[in-house]
């Protein structure tokens, strides 16, 4: 009885594990499309409200869920209050600390560092056409992702079950 459990427990574990990594790989592409979503708002405030960039975060704030609307509302305070820090330095800082979380890639953080040393420092054109550009390189990233999670999600799920049944051979 005691081992029919331990069995059912293996492949219940390596089942769940095989189904988290492809639950990792959906959630990289809804932040990925969230991410793409508000840089698109954002751009309007900038562009058509004519918004400045602490404005312009805190009505991204209100709009989204956490982490995004915690980086939004507090780079949003953190600029109007400034005391001595650039908004590169404010938008980097925020960054690490409510994205370190996220299931996107160190390349596409670091793309999304870059964005934000280049907000707020440029005319309204050329932030637009800043924002169009990091725009580009999400839908890439965002189809890039979609490619790989196709053929790994079945993957990891057979690999877990599989693992499972072949620990469990291994141990009878």
């Amino acid at each position: 009885m005691l081992k029919a459990v331990g069995i059912l427990c293996i492949l219940a574990g390596s089942t769940g594990l095989g189904m988290s990594m492809a639950r990792e790989l959906e959630l990289r592409i809804e932040e990925l499309l969230q991410l793409q979503k508000l840089m698109l708002r954002l751009r309007g405030e900038i562009r058509y409200m004519h918004r400045t960039l602490p404005e312009a975060f805190f009505n991204l704030s209100g709009s989204t869920s956490p982490p995004f609307s915690d980086f939004f509302r507090q780079t949003s305070l953190e600029l109007q209050n400034r005391s001595g820090q650039t908004a590169e330095e404010i938008w980097t800082r925020n960054l690490q600390k409510y994205f370190s979380g996220l299931h996107i890639t160190r390349q596409e953080l670091t793309e999304l560092e870059k964005l934000g040393s280049m907000l707020g420092c440029l005319d309204v054109e050329m932030q637009v056409s800043t924002l169009d550009y990091y725009l580009e390189q999400l839908r890439q990233s965002a189809g890039q992702a979609e490619q790989a999670a196709g053929s790994r999600r079945k993957l990891y799920r057979y690999l877990g079950i599989l693992s499972g049944a072949a620990l469990v051979v291994l141990i009878i």
